[in-house]
C-alpha cells in the first residue's frame, strides 16, 4: 500500500506517494538523489545515515519515510555551501 508523505528537505517542500515500508534514507538516496546520506551497515549502528529531523539527530536507516511526514529534515547537502564545501 502506498501512501503521501510531505515534509521539508534541506528547506524545500518535497511529497511523494512511497510504500509504507520505504525508509527515510531510501526516499533521500532514491526519489530525492541527495547520496550524501549513505547506509553504512544495515543495523542502524555506524552513523552513516544520519541527518537531522527537526533539529534532532536521528538515523534515517531506522525510520520509514512517513514517521518524518511534516517534519524538517537537514541533510550533509543542506548543510554545505552553494560551491559545496562545508
Amino acid at each position: 500500500m502506498s501512501v503521501k508523505v510531505s515534509m521539508k528537505v534541506n528547506g524545500k517542500p518535497v511529497s511523494a506517494e512511497l510504500e509504507e515500508r520505504t525508509l527515510l534514507v531510501t526516499y533521500i538516496r532514491e526519489n530525492l538523489r541527495l547520496t550524501g546520506t549513505h547506509v553504512g551497515c544495515d543495523t542502524a549502528q555506524c552513523g552513516a545515515c544520519t541527518v537531522l529531523m527537526n533539529g534532532r539527530a536521528i538515523k534515517s536507516c531506522s525510520i520509514v519515510a512517513m514517521q518524518a511526514e511534516g517534519s524538517d529534515i537537514l541533510t550533509i547537502e543542506g548543510v554545505a555551501h552553494a560551491d559545496g564545501t562545508l
